[in-house]
């Protein structure tokens, strides 16, 4: 009897120790494993993020890395800070390749840091449907256009009967002038960002005896906003989010952009259900420090003047991608006080596997109390305050949370570097 229990006591201590070990091991190899989850294939890094990796032992003993650095250029556009390719190999115990891939280069390791507070006018690319206005014909009854027709709520009209839409003026001119009037017209436009064609009658109104389609239409926009960052060549990126029409919600469809200088006179508070907001003040014409050539989801971006103040007394910072973005203690930069650049104490709460660009790529709260204090959080104005994280510029403020204004999104610097 004693000897069965002994076998069964060295049975079970030898079970256990293989249960030990197995569970070990796959602890060692699933957290090494799991990091490779970082990377895909459309990774961003520095060169200099690549060889910390590949020196600190990013994935442990049992997976390395190697660089083939023998890159060739690959086709971009001139704008485009990603012109390198360098394939990257992950090699289990350093000896057998389990994985090979390319990587895109973020070609600068550093660029300018902002925080600068911008005034921002769009000119839209034709006019923007923004509501409807009924017009009384000549039968005497009211007609909603929207209603009865073709065109739709946040359509963007460019051309009708070939002729280009440049501002709100030109609809009325195109549709009176004598050829026109009374007649269908072909209306060219972009709905949803896909083009389309619209067969469009104007309405003869009795009051102003003159022809209309009924609509109300805007052809630009303004705002306040952040600047992110600066790279060697004066372009610049900010926002991290798209400028969209205040009605529609509808992303802007830029024809062409200014960025004036922009002074913060007063913050509206966030509360719960309440966005706050920075007011600030610029003039359209004086001040201006560059041109704006994008605005997509990723925020706004073009070129600074030579002589933009942004310019100068400027700060240089690493670039970090999203390799380097971790939850923890950051800072975030921006404007509260005229043009006076400040940084406050945030929290990144939590990152997101992202392997397709979006503007929600971290989540964030604000625990520094002099900012608490003065904003409540994080407020409409700050949308790409630059985030940093060790050093390293590694993103943007971009949304903040309604129901807590305390917390927001961020968005990782890879996506909005690679416009």
């Amino acid at each position: 009897m004693t000897k069965i229990l002994r076998k069964k006591r060295i049975r079970f201590s030898l079970y256990f120790f293989l249960l030990t070990l197995i569970l070990f091991f796959a602890v060692c190899i699933n957290i090494p494993f799991a990091k490779l989850n970082d990377f895909f294939s459309n990774s961003y890094a520095t060169m200099s993020e690549l060889k910390t990796l590949k020196d600190s032992h990013y994935f442990g003993p049992i997976i390395s890395i190697d660089i083939c650095e023998n890159y060739k250029m690959v086709n971009t556009t001139s704008n485009n800070n990603y012109n390198y390719e360098p394939k990257i190999t992950f090699k289990l115990f350093n000896l057998i390749p389990i994985r090979t891939q390319k990587i895109k280069l973020i070609k600068e390791d550093k660029v300018i840091l902002g925080g600068n507070a911008v005034g921002i006018v769009l000119k839209m690319d034709g006019v923007m449907i923004v509501g409807s206005s009924s017009v009384i014909d000549e039968e005497g009854k009211e007609v909603d256009a929207l209603k009865s027709g073709d065109l739709k709520l946040g359509d963007i009209i460019t051309e009708i009967e070939g002729n280009k839409i440049n501002d709100v003026k030109s609809i009325s001119k195109i549709i009176n002038i004598e050829e026109n009037r009374g007649k269908i017209l072909n209306v060219k436009g972009f709905r949803n960002k896909k083009e389309f064609i619209a067969q469009v009658k104007p309405i003869y109104d009795n009051k102003s005896e003159t022809y209309k389609l009924g609509i109300w239409v805007r052809d630009d926009a303004s705002g306040i906003g952040t600047i992110t960052y600066v790279n060697s060549d004066s372009r610049f990126g900010a926002l991290g989010h798209p400028i969209c029409d205040s009605d529609t919600k509808s992303i802007i469809n830029l024809k062409e952009g200014e960025l004036f200088d922009c002074s913060i006179l007063d913050v509206k508070k966030g509360e719960s259900g309440s966005p706050g907001e920075l007011k600030g003040f610029f003039m359209h014409g004086k001040n201006e420090q560059g041109v704006i050539e994008k605005n997509n989801n990723f925020g706004i971006f073009g070129t600074l003047n030579n002589d933009s103040s942004f310019l100068k007394n400027y700060k240089e910072i690493e670039i970090g991608s999203r390799i380097s973005a971790k939850p923890g203690k950051a800072k975030i930069r921006c404007c509260l006080d005229s043009n006076k650049i400040e940084e406050f104490d945030i929290e990144i709460i939590k990152t997101n596997f992202q392997n397709h660009s979006n503007s929600k790529s971290m989540v964030i709260r604000v625990v520094d109390k002099d900012l608490l204090e003065r904003t409540g959080g994080i407020v409409q104005g700050m949308s790409g305050s630059p985030i940093i994280q060790d050093g390293k510029l590694i993103g943007a403020v971009t949304h903040v949370f309604l129901s807590d204004p305390t917390k927001g999104f961020g968005i990782y610097i890879d996506w909005m570097i690679e416009q």
